[in-house]
């Protein structure tokens, strides 16, 4: 892991890698924050700092996995063509960092509290909730789009996978206003949303979001096995896909792009990394549950069930 080898009388030394999800190497700085809980003893005050360093700076490398976004037309992969995220392995080869770019340096309690005593995890947890409530708005829309398309929104086990999108969207809009409505001005007087709501919403999204791949696949059902590239629906085959791969509402054409668009959702490379980053956008959920059921006030709870129990 990234640390503290040296210092001189003009910075630090860092040496190590860490883990770094989503545009690292389109950027111009680099922000390293502290990412785990550091105990107080000396060899922690190596891995206790924070700071800003440009990308260029010398000895800075990035491993980066394979791209998603394969140079095809946007018709063949709609969501990779536009949105792919190269995830990397950052490498600090001794990157030396000057002083005025380090934030926090050899302070374990700093570091520990560097989310939670600035609201930082809050502010963030807000604008990710903001974020996968649009990204459910999505995923309904495109289930309601290909459940009308093939004409099968009229079966109950349909309108049920339907409703269990409708239901998470729901759940995220209530979470995300509870926040907004009961924010408050955090100690340092900065005005924050509500905690408990985003803590929930976070905590949920992580297992909720592993299901719209697989209603979507299972709803496609062999139909997202046949999803024709641009080059056919534009080539000699464009009058057998308007004859054959027509659908209950849509011609051939339209239902392959719609197709594509499943396919990119559910099935595809690019989406199989989406599930993943989901997954684990803040951590392990089963350690996850940990923290919130600890941070979780249960003993108002716990005292009327007490109350009850006392009654004559």
């Amino acid at each position: 892991m990234a640390h503290i080898t040296k210092e001189d009388d003009n910075g630090i030394v860092i040496r190590g890698a860490r883990m770094l999800a989503t545009i690292g190497p389109f950027a111009d700085e680099l922000l390293v924050f502290p990412s785990t809980v550091l105990r107080n003893t000396p060899d922690d005050k190596q891995y206790s700092f924070a700071c800003a360093v440009p990308n260029d700076a010398a000895g800075l490398r990035y491993l980066a996995r394979e791209p998603l976004d394969y140079g095809r037309p946007k018709h063949d992969h709609p969501l990779g063509s536009r949105f792919e995220e190269p995830d990397a392995v950052v490498i600090f080869d001794d990157v030396h960092v000057p002083y005025e770019r380090c934030f926090v340096l050899g302070d374990p309690d700093l570091c520990n509290g560097f989310y939670t005593r600035t609201s930082a995890v809050v502010h963030m947890t807000h604008q990710v909730v903001t974020r996968t409530t649009a990204k459910t708005e999505y995923i309904l829309g495109l289930v309601s789009l290909l459940t009308q398309a093939i004409g099968i929104e009229q079966f109950p086990h349909v309108q049920a996978d339907v409703a269990e999108v409708i239901t998470t969207l729901e759940t995220l809009r209530a979470l995300l206003r509870a926040a907004e409505a009961d924010a408050a001005p955090n100690e340092f007087g900065v005005f924050t949303p509500a905690w408990a709501p985003l803590n929930t919403a976070r905590n949920l999204y992580p297992r909720l979001y592993q299901r719209f791949p697989e209603i979507l696949r299972k709803l496609g059902a062999s139909g997202l096995m046949a999803t024709p590239t641009e080059a056919d629906v534009t080539g000699p085959a464009a009058a057998d896909i308007e004859t054959y791969l027509q659908s209950a509402t849509l011609g051939g054409a339209e239902r392959v792009r719609l197709f594509r668009l499943v396919w990119d959702t559910c099935i595809s490379a690019f989406s199989g990394r989406q599930a993943l980053y989901e997954y684990y956008f803040f951590g392990d959920p089963v350690r996850m549950a940990g923290p919130y059921v600890a941070s979780y006030d249960r003993e108002p709870y716990q005292a009327a069930v007490r109350a009850f129990l006392e009654r004559g």
